[in-house]
């Protein structure tokens, strides 16, 4: 439905030329004392999107202080993960249209639109469709400020220039545009790898293509296990189980016990029960191979619901 619209041939070079930024780091001489930086904006990075524009602004899991919230907004800004009101609308409607024709990013129009394509080819419109989903964030002030992209910019600019004064073209290639590459496609493999039907387990029965994928998780700070977001769309916690690691959680849990963050909407109890679906032996199959593991009550589910017929 959507990749046949016209293509934002802008967008397109400013997103393949990011990415072409960090590869060109690939061919640079590396030092150590990089990696610190690196990691620092690789985490802020990451997390101020898993956190803040995708588990806080987007579907309210838990609150947090102002201030707090300003910094990871920021966090987003610096990696140009996307003004905070189109993201959010964004992937609203994409819950609300999840794996149809009319799904923004889904993988039945193609694992390149699914991926990345679905940024630059928007239909006409999609914005003020995007803005009405999102009109609780057009209340923020830096929200609505960064829907203009000259101010949007401006955190990006200011970090780079920083880098570049101090470490020089090459320190500012390892040090932000390599984190880039890599948060924007572990962040765009879960819109495509992780609704794709062959790739991943799912853990619940839902009306989408979603599904877990332990290796997405990993690198994406949680969001990986989809299938379990899209059971629990408001649940601050997307790793069920004791082996999806979810360091976004941790990150919420932590906030929580320091007083910075309050009204996490936690999994039940009900939701982790004392016997656990998944043995070691499976779980450390699904880490080393991609096994696809399924949590067995919904055959007994199914069972259940067959019989009663």
């Amino acid at each position: 439905m959507f990749k046949h619209d016209k293509l934002n041939v802008f967008l397109f070079l400013v997103l393949v030329g990011l990415q072409v930024l960090g590869l060109i780091a690939l061919w640079t001489r590396f030092q150590w004392s990089y990696l610190p930086i690196m990691l620092v904006v690789y985490f802020w990075a990451g997390i101020s999107t898993t956190l803040y524009l995708h588990r806080y602004l987007t579907h309210r899991g838990f609150e947090m202080p102002g201030w707090l919230k300003f910094f990871f907004a920021t966090g987003s800004a610096v990696a140009l993960s996307g003004d905070p009101v189109t993201w959010v609308g964004d992937h609203r409607y994409h819950h609300l249209k999840s794996d149809t024709d009319e799904d923004i990013h889904s993988p039945v129009h193609g694992f390149p639109y699914a991926h990345m394509m679905w940024l630059v080819r928007k239909p006409p419109g999609f914005r003020d469709r995007s803005m009405r989903y999102a009109a609780d964030v057009r209340k923020i002030w830096y929200c609505r400020l960064w829907e203009r992209p000259y101010f949007y910019v401006l955190p990006h600019l200011g970090v780079a220039a920083l880098l570049y004064f101090t470490l020089g073209g090459v320190g500012l290639l390892w040090c932000l545009y390599v984190p880039m590459l890599v948060v924007y496609n572990f962040t765009w493999a879960v819109n495509s790898i992780c609704h794709m039907p062959s790739l991943g387990y799912r853990s619940f029965e839902t009306t989408d293509h979603s599904k877990n994928n332990f290796w997405i998780g990993l690198g994406a700070f949680g969001e990986g296990y989809h299938n379990n977001h899209h059971a629990k769309p408001r649940c601050a916690a997307h790793g069920l189980r004791w082996w999806e690691f979810d360091l976004t959680r941790y990150v919420i849990w932590t906030l929580e016990k320091c007083g910075l963050a309050w009204n996490v909407v936690w999994p039940k109890p009900d939701a982790e029960i004392a016997v656990d679906p998944v043995t070691a032996d499976q779980a450390g199959a699904l880490l080393l191979f991609g096994a696809h593991i399924k949590d067995p009550r919904l055959d007994a589910k199914r069972d259940d619901a067959e019989h009663g017929q």
